[in-house]
């Protein structure tokens, strides 16, 4: 993710690109050292470019209370999270 203050991703939860098309799913999700969350997801090969922003999904809810039509001022609303791809294998300590 690129903002440390954020909600941990789940198994399952859906990634999209950026038109909002899910073009994946979260695997695995921890803290790494510098206290940012760092995960893993299987994404469509066509959306794997490094560097890339995605957007997460994190503890999507099973149901969502109001279709965006019917929503009304007031209303509050779960947004996905960025995120950026990373090598497949970071090397931690060395510059990019």
């Amino acid at each position: 993710f690129v903002e440390q203050r954020t909600r941990k991703a789940h198994l399952g939860d859906p990634v999209m690109n950026e038109r909002g098309k899910v073009i994946g799913q979260v695997t695995s999700c921890a803290v790494a050292t510098d206290g940012y969350f760092t995960g893993q997801a299987v994404i469509d090969s066509k959306f794997t470019k490094k560097d890339s922003t995605i957007y997460i999904y994190q503890g999507s809810p099973q149901n969502i209370s109001k279709a965006p039509a019917e929503l009304t001022t007031g209303d509050q609303v779960i947004l996905p999270s960025p995120a950026v791809i990373l090598s497949r294998y970071m090397v931690f300590g060395r510059p990019k």
